[in-house]
């Protein structure tokens, strides 16, 4: 609009003769020009929203090519290590999938304890409005059928006879409004009695799930002895076991910085995460257990040192992140079995390998201490435990002066 056709009305809301006050007259002002009071932040927040989804959408884009990448690395992959590869993801997504259902059926049974208490309160609460209402069906016959008919009959004082006339509408319709409540109440126990039927039902289907696909575990786990029983024999030879660990180290190496340049081109929204390096020195381990291969330490007879530690601990544990952060990586890889990569941002990032079953996907953020995976053997590993290293800019570090104190000991955390 015009400056001079918002004078033009300015002019003629002037001469209208009505008396405005100058708050309205200022606010129809603004309305007749056509210029908004508050801008409104929707739009802006509803932009900024789709462009997280976008970045998010094309950081699993890019790991997604990462993935591909390392799938034909050095194309020595035999058969054997892809029978692994595809048995530990299986027990991964169903190991995953039982904890899921397990939760939901403790969430039944909460709710059924819930509605139990429920019924009992709505019971109870039938069974006193049934005493009373016998106790006022009780008066009501004692004093005769014919309650208002004797009241008119009985020759009384017209005044006292209109008060008790009064009073006994009173009692009638608080009569009926008490049966009125325990019809509710019987409806609202027999939708109680419903509901525990449901949740019944819920719990055996959930029990059959579970007990179906324990069963498909069992079996996948037991290939899984039957290729790792396979590999030992390959793996007899120290020799040959260094070349393996070299190579697998290399594909690490590889994976974290084709990630390092995926994060610097797609990074995370500014100032979402605490800067890893004011929490050095009081980072919580990530799970329960014993260290039994320190940073440093060397393998394969003495010819590679490790980048990580290894964490001795029980199959199934839980698995909990060091500090707030974005998963940029959560898949199998060779020689670390399932592994799930945490960005902390400022370059730095946490590793979780061996895991038995992983929990979170890329793009996924999590909070320190929450649960991210389950403690495992995958990747060739003879015993349970976690394999844990922290990088800066791509290059490992030794995680130790970063924790408070030694993991908890298993037995004292039962």
């Amino acid at each position: 609009m015009s400056d001079a056709q918002c004078a033009g009305r300015s002019g003629l809301l002037a001469l209208s003769g009505k008396s405005l006050s100058a708050a309205p007259v200022l606010l129809l002002l603004v309305c007749l020009c056509g210029l908004p009071l508050v801008s409104a932040p929707f739009p802006v927040q509803a932009a900024a929203a789709g462009d997280q989804e976008a970045k998010l959408q094309q950081l699993r884009q890019r790991i997604q090519s990462v993935r591909q990448e390392l799938a034909g690395m050095l194309g020595e992959q035999n058969a054997q290590q892809q029978a692994l590869e595809k048995t530990e993801k299986e027990i991964g997504s169903v190991t995953a999938e039982l904890r899921r259902l397990e939760q939901q059926a403790g969430e039944a049974r909460d709710r059924i304890i819930q509605l139990k208490q429920q019924r009992d309160s709505q019971q109870q609460s039938l069974q006193a409005m049934r005493s009373a209402l016998a106790l006022e069906l009780r008066a009501a016959y004692l004093t005769g059928r014919q309650e208002r008919i004797k009241l008119l009959l009985n020759q009384e004082d017209p005044a006292f006879l209109g008060r008790m006339l009064v009073y006994h509408g009173y009692f009638s319709r608080a009569r009926a409004l008490r049966i009125e409540d325990m019809r509710t109440a019987l409806a609202r126990l027999d939708d109680i009695e419903q509901a525990l039927l449901a949740q019944q039902v819920e719990i055996d289907r959930l029990q059959t799930v579970q007990r179906d696909k324990s069963t498909r575990l069992a079996d996948e786990q037991e290939k899984r002895r039957t290729i790792l029983a396979g590999l030992q024999v390959g793996m007899k030879e120290k020799t040959s076991e260094l070349a393996v660990l070299e190579k697998d180290e290399q594909r690490l190496q590889q994976l974290v910085q084709s990630l390092q340049q995926a994060l610097i081109d797609i990074p995370a929204a500014s100032g979402q995460y605490k800067s890893l390096r004011e929490l050095k020195g009081k980072l919580r381990w990530p799970v329960e257990g014993k260290i039994v291969r320190h940073y440093g330490s060397t393998q394969s007879a003495g010819k590679i040192s490790s980048r990580g530690v290894q964490i001795a601990s029980v199959d199934g544990a839980d698995v909990h992140a060091i500090a707030r952060g974005r998963v940029v990586f959560a898949d199998w890889l060779r020689g670390f079995g399932l592994l799930l990569i945490i960005d902390h941002g400022g370059g730095y990032m946490s590793l979780y390998g061996h895991n038995s079953s992983l929990y979170k996907e890329v793009g996924e953020s999590v909070d320190g201490a929450e649960v991210i995976a389950a403690v495992g053997s995958s990747g060739g590993l003879s015993r349970a435990g976690l394999y844990l290293e922290l990088r800066k800019n791509g290059r490992p570090f030794d995680p130790g002066p970063w924790f408070k104190g030694r993991p908890v000991p298993l037995q004292a955390a039962r």
